[in-house]
Order: C-alpha cells, then structure tokens, then sequence
C-alpha cells in the first residue's frame, strides 16, 4: 500500500474529490425537494456495543410502539460518525428501530491499532449489530443502508450475512474501477500529518460552513466541521478500505434485493454502474436531490425508502 505525502499534492481538500461528502453540503442549487431541515424532536439515543473492534457507538431511535416493521441501520460517509444522519433516524424512527454506528476510528468509537480491511470493519459492525438483539436467534433481521463510504460496509454485510439482511438500500456508491481506481487511490491514500499551520482548517472552514448548502443552519453546519477534523491525520484509513475491496464480486455475490438510491452528484454514473451486476437489483433515480440530501431531503429520501422496504419484493 502506497502512502502519498500531502507534499506532492494540491492540498488535502483536491485529494478528498468525489469521495467525501463534501459535495454533499456544498453551496449548490439544492434541487426542487431541498429545504431547510425540520427541528429535531430530542428522539435520538446513544449507546455503545462491545465488539471484538472494541467498543462501536452509535444512535438511536425507536418508535413509540412496535410496528413490526424491519429495523434500518445506517453507515456514515468518511470521516464523519453517526452524526450525518441524525434527521434519517427521526425520519426513519417514527415507524421502525432506526440505529445508525459509528465507524472503528471515527465519531465516539475505539480507534483500532491499525487500518482495517473493510472485512475486517465490517465484522466490527456485524458483533454490534447482534449485541443489540438482531439475528436469527434473537429479533430477527434488519434492512441496512450506507452512503459514500458505508454504502461498501452495508455492501459487504449484505454479502457475508444473508441470515442477518433482509435488504439494503444503497446511495453515492463509490464503485471506482481500472484507472479511476487508480486516480482515486492517489487522491485519497494521502498523507496529512498534524501541524500547527491553520490552512486545513481553514479550509474545512469554508468548505462545510462558509460554502454550504443555504438550507442547512449555521449551528448544523458547524457541527459538521467539527465532525470532520476529529479523525486528524488517520483520515485516510477508512478510505484505504474503500480502494482496497473487492466490490464488483461482492455486488454479484448479494442474494437479498438492493435499492440504489441514485441522487445527483458526482457518483451517480458509478452507482448506475453496479445496476448489472445485482441479482435483485432496483435504481431509482432521485435527481431532485443534489446535496446536503440526509439534511435536507431526510424526508424525501424517508418516502423512497418505505416505498421499497414496505411493499413485498
């Protein structure tokens, strides 16, 4: 694995491209179904899990009765936490368990001693999400969903543990091939040592406050900045998971249906890209959203995803 020296680069921000998220608050036009998000109601919950990945924080939000319905779980993009999808778990939580984790190395859970292999991370998640109860030996399955970089954990667990997924719902999928693999490799495998020099953060500054979506308040957009320091200088690591699996056999190998949830944006084609290699696949394409969308079209995306997760496959 090749490590390059931010030194080499035109700066931290160019080497994240389309991978992060940061087109997704980015000061656009927000599409016909963006607007500001609604207040949140105080529903959500954290907790820790035990798991050999050490302890995986999440949130929670669960219905005021049961409805039956098949919990969701949620995997954040890169480098952010549980956090990005506060307003999806309310949205998704009024009628069904909505939990969402956090990533080994980002948001509130243990750090591991080195990079994990998305199995690896995946195996972190799958020991938590049975710690809470679901499984065939105790509540039953749950539906998963993952944006940019946790589209590949809810990937992979949809892959390795068809007793444990029902369905998976899948948005801004980084399937990335031959020489974009590699360009993205160089943008993203990079260096960014701590310093006491303050362009990053700076840079961060503007790109998730200053530049933002206009429907998303300062106080959220804030918060969003702070999220994207706190994994320093390992940011990479989550992304060196992402550039070295093996997606195209894991699409192939799913049994369970799966949803693309194809928003505007600059991985939409290579979300198109996986539609032919699913055995029960479904795009939908949402080009009314074209970013900041679990923010601003959490209620949209909401409607989208009860419509296939409700109804029979």
């Amino acid at each position: 694995m090749t490590i390059y020296s931010r030194r080499t680069t035109l700066g931290v921000a160019a080497a994240f491209g389309m991978m992060r998220a940061r087109s997704t608050f980015a000061q656009e036009k927000g599409g016909s179904a963006s607007h500001a998000p609604p207040p949140l109601k105080g529903l959500v919950r954290k907790g820790y899990a035990t798991t050999p990945n050490g302890q995986i924080h999440y949130r929670i939000v669960s219905p005021a009765k049961d409805t039956g319905k098949t919990p969701i779980v949620f995997f954040h993009p890169n480098p952010f936490s549980s956090f990005y999808f506060v307003y999806m778990l309310e949205e998704m939580g009024q009628d069904r368990v909505a939990i969402a984790f956090d990533t080994p190395g980002y948001g509130e859970s243990d750090k591991p001693k080195a990079p994990l292999s998305m199995e690896q991370l995946t195996k972190g998640m799958v020991a938590a999400i049975e710690s809470l109860g679901f499984g065939e030996k105790g509540k039953g399955k749950v539906d998963v969903s993952g944006y940019h970089t946790g589209a590949y954990i809810a990937t992979e667990i949809a892959a390795a543990r068809p007793d444990l997924v029902r369905r998976a719902v899948l948005v801004g999928v980084p399937f990335w091939e031959g020489e974009e693999l590699e360009k993205q490799r160089k943008l993203l495998l990079v260096d960014r040592p701590l310093t006491e020099e303050p362009e990053h953060v700076l840079k961060e500054w503007k790109d998730w406050v200053t530049n933002r979506n206009p429907n998303i308040p300062l106080r959220r957009a804030y918060d969003v900045f702070v999220e994207s320091l706190r994994s320093g200088s390992d940011i990479w690591w989550a992304y060196n998971a992402v550039l070295n699996y093996d997606a195209r056999a894991r699409f192939q190998s799913i049994s369970q249906p799966v949803l693309l949830l194809n928003t505007a944006g600059g991985l939409a084609q290579f979300t198109r890209n996986i539609l032919p290699l699913l055995k029960k696949g479904k795009i939908v394409e949402v080009p009314e959203l074209t970013n900041g969308i679990w923010d601003v079209g959490a209620d949209v995306l909401g409607r989208y995803m009860r419509d296939y997760l409700d109804k029979p496959a």
